[in-house]
């Protein structure tokens, strides 16, 4: 979580829309975000320096805060051209153009994507702190909460905390990323409930004897996207730009598929090409292990690389004319679409330890709650409520207008579950 509520990451997105139309602006800006985001870490880690970027980069490199040398090497290029922009606004008849400041941009979201990945860890550290403090305390529940519109619609609808309150529990939500650590966290004890991809945990209980003891899936809670949740996407400036889908499928050899590994992402895109990772490498394309949050500044670092994301992506390279869908569910085969809807499957499951404290039948609260999430479509004010909290705590790119939230929000409500109106 970061201390400065995203102040870094405007910083960045702002100096993105400079690099183009005015460098010298662009190199200013830069400078700005760097020192912002180094800022942050030294307040979130409570390292005292002075606010300035060589401060900044000594005093966290000497604490080993900064660890990767490639990341002080981006810092030391942000810093260089940063006094090379200073200097040159001060010489007459001297321009800076696009192409000058490409490798300052470079680096600027190489440190960028370095502080996402370290921000979310030092978020879900924290997470997981709150998790070992009510651990051990009675009567309450714990459950992972998501900033995903599709898993945090569930959490709304479904009425959970209503329904633990009549079994005398208290419910904590704790915010963690989706990934296969939750079904872990629910085997340890340290969730009680969960929602997360049915194949992943299926998976992960055939594999492991503590979770196939201890994790219990209640019943599935709808299919992400109603099942088309996979796409390719593509920078129109890039390798792929004039590729169509039946030329790509026919000779993906040099892609390089931007996607976090843990997670049904990655099993999406063995689902479509039908096949399995060594398979992949067979056909010459090459998986780039990135976090979930990623956005569209991967085509700043490589304008050539294909993304998977999450819906919250898919929305914002659809308002922006420079990016595609190379490859999507409907272009696929109907036997891969087959596989990539069953692939979008999500689960509630609990701990069964949980479950025997609380005398709970699994189908029974299944339908319970499953009950109060369908009762939405005929209830116009609660499901508009839903709507209204979905725009506020669900995870959106942070330019995005509160018009195209909402449309977002709508458009997944009804993709995925059939509430509300097509949009």
């Amino acid at each position: 979580m970061t201390v400065n509520g995203g102040e870094s990451l405007r910083l960045y997105k702002k100096a993105l829309r400079y690099a183009e139309t005015d460098p010298e602006v662009f190199l200013g800006t830069a400078r700005r975000a760097a020192e912002s985001i180094l800022l942050d870490i030294a307040m979130q880690e409570a390292v005292g320096s002075k606010p300035t970027l060589e401060s900044l980069l000594t005093v966290l490199a000497g604490k080993g805060l900064v660890p990767p040398p490639k990341v002080v090497l981006a810092v030391r290029t942000i810093q260089n051209y940063g006094n090379y922009g200073s200097h040159a606004q001060n010489a007459a008849g001297e321009e800076i153009s696009a192409e000058d400041v490409r490798p300052c941009l470079n680096a600027l979201t190489q440190l960028a994507v370095w502080y996402g990945r370290t921000s979310k860890a030092l978020a879900e550290d924290e997470a997981r702190q709150v998790l070992a403090a009510v651990q051990h305390a009675t009567s309450t529940s714990r459950i992972a909460d998501s900033s995903l519109i599709v898993v945090k619609a569930l959490l709304l609808g479904c009425g959970f905390e209503q329904l633990l309150a009549q079994r005398s529990h208290r419910l904590v939500q704790v915010q963690l990323p989706w990934s296969d650590h939750l079904v872990t966290d629910v085997s340890q004890r340290l969730l009680d409930l969960a929602i997360y991809n049915e194949q992943r945990v299926l998976r992960l209980r055939e594999k492991h004897e503590e979770i196939r003891s201890q994790v219990i899936p209640l019943g599935r809670m709808g299919y992400s996207m109603g099942g088309r949740n996979f796409y390719l996407l593509a920078a129109r400036s890039g390798r792929w730009g004039n590729t169509t889908p039946a030329e790509f499928l026919a000779n993906p050899a040099g892609a390089q598929i931007a996607v976090p590994k843990l997670s049904d992402m990655f099993d999406n895109i063995l689902a479509a090409f039908s096949t399995d990772e060594a398979g992949l490498r067979d056909m010459g394309v090459e998986i780039l292990d990135v976090p979930h949050h990623l956005g569209l500044e991967l085509f700043h670092l490589n304008k050539d690389v294909l993304a998977v994301g999450g819906q919250n992506l898919r929305m914002h390279a659809r308002d922006n004319a420079g990016y595609f869908e190379l490859l999507n569910s409907e272009m696929l085969p109907p036997q891969a679409q087959e596989r990539l809807r069953s692939a979008a499957s999500n689960v509630l499951i609990a701990n069964h330890s949980w479950l025997a404290e609380m005398r709970a039948q699994p189908a029974e609260l299944h339908r319970e709650l499953m009950r109060c999430f369908h009762e939405l479509s005929a209830e116009k004010a609660r499901f508009e409520d839903v709507v209204k909290d979905l725009v506020t705590h669900a995870s959106f790119p942070q330019e995005s207008s509160l018009a195209s939230r909402e449309r977002l929000v709508r458009h997944v409500l009804f993709e995925s579950y059939r509430l509300g109106e097509p949009c």
